[in-house]
């Protein structure tokens, strides 16, 4: 089957004020946000549907617009579980049956290879879109079919342009897919950890969200260095340079400690203040709830490192 995506258009709009909204509001956005919509020959077209998985716009005749799904409220169970596969995603059926019309529009999509867009729902209304996606397999045992990522800077071919060598487009969806895994794991781990420290710097309150970090306390490296709020720390762009080159370190009991090398240094106001200044200092910033603190253990072990490199 050839690809007769007449819907390219739309997509290709879509696709380009979704970049724009990114590059202004940052990876993850709210649904407020992305149910505003975009101009598609001067009318409002939305990006999704909230209460529908698989969503295309009235104007578009064969395909899918976008993919979602969604992270239930605290006690429930989530709908799709879609880090499960080792290659793609899993992303279930509207329903049970792949004739429906929802889950017809993806087969399709996946026989035209059309680019989607997926919202990957980080915590409850807030979505980290990805895109281009496409439908690599479909799954009837499962009721499900496979997603798969394109690299960020992959060139989204129109219609009727293939890829020379599809079994490699293929390896490198793949291998795009496992690295926006890894990506989504970082951007939900933020999320969390920025909500909790109600948005503001640990150590000096810093509130701008586009100058703030989820630091980790132990490193993904380390056996204990879980994506978890305990492991995290909301610090400024400036605090989590100096945290990570162990120039500030936080004792167990939240102090704060400067390395030595730098408290002998004499310099500007940046210097005097923004980080001298806070030597001895608790922290500013702790999540309310204490099963979300930092945890003590994690906190000495990181000290440990901060106190050999000084």
């Amino acid at each position: 089957m050839t690809n007769q995506d007449l819907d390219w258009p739309i997509r290709v709009a879509a696709m380009n004020a979704l970049q724009k909204l990114v590059r202004q509001r940052g990876e993850v956005l709210p649904w407020n946000v992305i149910n505003q919509g975009f101009m598609y020959q001067g009318e409002t077209l939305h990006f999704a549907n909230r209460a529908r998985g698989i969503f295309w716009p009235r104007h578009m005749r064969e395909t899918a617009l976008s993919i979602k799904t969604t992270v239930p409220r605290e006690g429930r169970e989530a709908r799709y579980d879609d880090l499960r596969s080792n290659e793609g995603f899993q992303y279930r059926f509207q329903g049970t049956d792949v004739e429906s019309r929802d889950n017809r529009r993806l087969v399709r999509g996946m026989a035209w290879d059309v680019p989607l867009i997926y919202f990957y729902g980080i915590e409850s209304g807030f979505y980290r879109p990805i895109w281009p996606v496409y439908i690599a397999e479909v799954n009837p045992a499962e009721l499900s079919f496979t997603v798969v990522s394109a690299a960020p800077d992959a060139e989204v071919l129109p219609p009727g342009l293939h890829a020379a060598d599809p079994k490699l487009l293929s390896l490198e969806r793949r291998y795009a897919t496992v690295q926006m895994k890894k990506r989504l794991h970082q951007a939900a781990f933020r999320q969390h950890v920025l909500r909790a420290y109600s948005q503001r710097c640990a150590v000096c309150r810093f509130p701008r969200l586009e100058l703030l970090d989820a630091a980790h306390i132990l490193p993904d490296r380390d056996e204990r260095g879980r994506p978890e709020v305990p492991n995290g720390l909301a610090l400024c762009k400036l605090h989590h340079g100096a945290f990570d080159t162990d120039l500030l370190g936080i004792r167990p009991d939240g102090i704060i400690e400067i390395a030595p090398r730098l408290l002998a240094e004499r310099d500007g106001p940046t210097l005097e203040y923004g980080l001298k200044g806070f030597a001895g200092k608790a922290l500013s910033v702790l999540p309310e709830s204490r099963e979300q603190q930092p945890r003590r253990d994690y906190l000495e072990a990181r000290y440990e490192r901060f106190l050999k490199a000084s």
